[in-house]
């Protein structure tokens, strides 16, 4: 159990996805509203059967349902897509998930009409699920430098010199990492206090040990954030000197499977690593600075993993401007139709002159 513990801190420490867990995912909109999502990851071999695929065996399990068609690429690799009618319908079935819960997001598609072109304003927000999380991170950071740390922005190092941004970020670290200790150890006590009445010789009474809490966590910040040497089982031995609570984590089958599932949700937060593309009418014209995306290989990409999910609100924004051809043929066509009246009405004036002319000689 402190190895499966340690692994998972570890995980979160080097803030790097394993990579069976990457998922390259396109959102493709189009210019009469409706969508497509498109996504491409590896999936266990237990998935192929035959070369066929069993969509509800793929080791990510984030394909809940049988609208998606799905194409082998590269042995492994699977691509699935939907077609929607709407953002609203896409957002709704969204294919990603942390710890077993669907992420969630909402979607919307804004049409500016402005004749000769239409911009096309597409904006998808995705649910913080920092609430998973009973100590906020801005316990231990403020919150333009936790947005920071999760997001990108906003800026807060702007100005800062080379040397100056490494020890902010080292700051920042040591913070988010009391942070995941702090949560981790208030997660330990609230399995241990589910279960409390099964817990023999328990030194103090439910109502005690839960009140001991706050103290613990006091305790657990003052310790060094290095992974090696946080062990919240051993600071419960050595608060309450008895090995009660560690032995009923190794022993009770019940106790033991709940805390292993409360840290697979630092584990899967680690492990969800997307790259988000949008695709969308024309050409982008505009990038809403908080999705911080970019330009690459002609695509407009975002990353997309749990630290941003972490943030109050991730939001995917872009506007792209397409043209619209029958308005430039109406208005040509209108052009010629005055420039003919024109013409007309030129020589049939002359031609009345004329006939006036001859009338009177």
């Amino acid at each position: 159990m402190k190895k499966y513990l340690l692994l998972s801190t570890i995980l979160l420490t080097t803030l790097t996805a394993c990579e069976s867990g990457h998922i390259d995912m396109n959102t493709i909109i189009y210019a009469d509203g409706t969508c497509r999502r498109e996504i491409c990851f590896k999936a266990d071999s237990a998935a192929l059967v035959n070369g066929s695929i069993n969509a509800h065996s793929n080791v990510l399990d984030i394909l809940n349902d049988n609208d998606w068609t799905y194409e082998v690429q590269d042995t492994l690799w699977i691509k699935a897509y939907r077609d929607f009618s709407s953002p609203d319908e896409m957002a709704e079935a969204m294919p990603l998930q942390v710890a077993g819960q669907q992420v969630k997001s909402k979607a919307k598609l804004e049409k500016q009409f402005r004749w000769f072109y239409t911009d096309y304003i597409y904006t998808e927000t995705f649910e913080s699920i920092a609430p998973t999380f009973v100590i906020p991170l801005t316990n231990y950071m403020e919150k333009d430098m936790a947005d920071f740390w999760l997001t990108g922005t906003p800026d807060v190092m702007k100005g800062y010199s080379g040397l100056e941004m490494k020890d902010y970020l080292d700051s920042m670290e040591d913070a988010y990492m009391h942070f995941v200790n702090a949560n981790i150890l208030n997660d330990l006590m609230d399995v241990l206090a589910e279960h409390y009445d099964d817990i023999t010789k328990a030194p103090v009474s439910k109502e005690e040990f839960l009140a001991s809490k706050s103290e613990l966590i006091e305790q657990a910040d003052k310790m060094s954030t290095d992974v090696l040497n946080f062990e919240p089982e051993k600071l419960l031995v050595e608060t309450f000197k008895t090995e009660a609570y560690n032995q009923m984590l190794k022993d009770d089958p019940v106790i033991s499977e709940a805390w292993e599932q409360r840290q697979n949700v630092y584990v899967s937060l680690l492990m969800l690593d997307v790259d988000y593309q949008l695709t969308m009418p024309g050409g982008i014209i505009e990038i809403y600075k908080c999705g911080d995306g970019v330009f690459r290989d002609g695509e407009l990409h975002y990353r997309l993993n749990g630290m941003r999910l972490l943030a109050p609100c991730y939001t995917i924004k872009a506007t792209s401007s397409g043209k619209n051809n029958w308005a430039l043929y109406l208005s040509l066509a209108i052009i010629l139709l005055a420039i003919g009246l024109c013409i007309y009405m030129v020589l049939h004036g002359r031609a009345r002159k004329n006939s006036l002319k001859m009338q009177e000689n």
